[in-house]
């Protein structure tokens, strides 16, 4: 059975259960890397599918999904901020209208010791949903070519809500961490609406 909710005046169609895949990233050991990472990375990597992102901006398989699920609308509907798609999901996931305060809030920094290499799927459109479309195994080779060339090693970790996260990417804390999920799609949606 569906939900309607309404969310900014638009009502929207909830399953009840959320019924994706686990989202394709790894958390990986940067700690030996030269100043120039980021810009090896972004010369080793295939597309712009692939991107790093902070040890502390992966918040759990909600934030996730939600924050790739709207930078793919935004591109398909010609409504997208960003240049590219990796640029458009940092920017909803630090929540703001600019993307170069996106890169500030959810880039690496360069006393980070791990950080997320995080790939984005494509998609199909199926009636009015946008769903996921990759292989585990394509995502698998992918990671071990880039750590490969990059001289990088796979850590242990998954994402998951950090009250560190919270703070650094200037989402508000709830009175309860029940509500703690609510607050970081809200800090994501709200990426449409500060300017």
């Amino acid at each position: 059975m569906m939900k309607f909710e309404r969310i900014i005046e638009k009502p929207l169609h909830l399953p009840t259960v959320m019924e994706m895949p686990q989202f394709p990233c790894v958390k990986l050991d940067i700690s030996n890397q030269s100043s120039d990472f980021i810009g090896q990375f972004i010369e080793q990597r295939s597309d712009e599918s692939w991107l790093l992102m902070s040890h502390y901006a992966a918040q759990g398989q909600q934030q996730l999904w939600t924050a790739w699920l709207l930078a793919k609308r935004a591109f398909s509907t010609d409504k997208a901020l960003a240049r590219t798609l990796d640029a458009e999901f940092l920017r909803y996931i630090a929540g703001t209208h600019h993307v170069s305060e996106a890169f500030k809030k959810v880039g690496i920094k360069s006393l980070d010791n791990t950080a997320w290499l995080v790939f984005l799927p494509s998609h199909i459109a199926d009636l009015d949903e946008i769903k996921p479309s990759f292989s585990l195994a394509e995502f698998h080779l992918g990671v071990e070519s880039l750590t490969q060339k990059l001289n990088l090693k796979v850590i242990e970790g998954k994402p998951e809500i950090n009250i560190e996260g919270i703070k650094k990417m200037g989402i508000p804390l709830p009175e309860s961490n029940l509500n703690l999920i609510d607050s970081i799609i809200g800090h994501i949606i709200s990426a449409d609406l500060n300017s």
